[in-house]
């Protein structure tokens, strides 16, 4: 039998998480993912060791934790990021509710 209570939202907001957003890499990326501005980018140095697909997938990792659509590419030894710019495509108009 499955006993589900009511909790405290604070409580699970200081709780620890699962994963990768624990590490100190992942927070660091988080908080650079956090700052970024529409129009700027931001760059990783691939790590000795470390291929350029887990760096750019670490990367798009920390930006789904921090609830952000980014746009990443492998460049040299680095992965750029920025912010996903959001645009209409062109189509059927959307319906008006009535």
């Amino acid at each position: 039998m499955l006993i589900i209570e009511e909790a405290d939202l604070n409580t699970l907001k200081l709780a620890q998480r699962r994963g990768r957003v624990r590490s100190p890499e992942t927070q660091e990326l988080i908080e650079a993912i956090d700052s970024l501005v529409p129009g700027a980018a931001k760059s990783v140095v691939i790590e000795p060791g470390q291929t350029a697909q887990k760096a750019r997938a670490r990367v798009m990792y920390a930006g789904k934790a921090a609830g952000k659509k980014l746009q990443a590419a492998i460049s040299g030894n680095k992965v750029l990021f920025a912010l996903k710019e959001e645009r209409r495509r062109p189509g059927r108009p959307r319906k008006n509710p009535i």
